[in-house]
């Protein structure tokens, strides 16, 4: 285990209070005010040091910046496709790939990536009142 250093708690408790699934460029913008001598390589780094100790995990966005969330219990994302807005999606086991694959070439699943993509509230808002202007 690697010791804690005072940047890393810095940044550990800058990815907690942003809770929705930070980019490291985020959690630069939120400590650099106060910690101004605190590198966005340094972030990226503790970043993925948090993630190798099990604190944190990366999410997955294709096509865009990856981005991080403390904790690491098992559960998908929903994206909105128009926006970008990621929120955390309770998924039932039966629907974890890694433990139904039967036969993936000879590959050992190590981890999969589920994504889901619809509407934020607030863009399914708005496409509704655009719809509704329509007519």
């Amino acid at each position: 285990m690697k010791r804690q250093t005072l940047q890393k708690s810095i940044i550990s408790n800058a990815l907690k209070q942003l809770g929705n699934h930070p980019t490291p460029a985020m959690v630069y913008e939120k400590i650099h005010p106060e910690y101004p001598s605190i590198s966005p390589a340094t972030v990226f780094r503790v970043l993925a040091g948090e993630c190798e100790e099990g604190r944190a995990q990366r999410v997955y966005v294709p096509g865009g910046t990856v981005r991080y969330e403390y904790g690491t219990r098992r559960h998908s994302h929903i994206r909105c496709r128009i926006c970008g807005k990621i929120a955390d999606v309770e998924t039932p086991p039966s629907l974890n790939p890694v433990d139904s694959v039967l036969d993936a070439e000879g590959f050992s699943v190590e981890s999969c990536f589920l994504e889901f993509i619809g509407l934020c509230p607030d863009c399914r808002k708005a496409s509704d009142a655009t719809d509704k202007n329509k007519f």
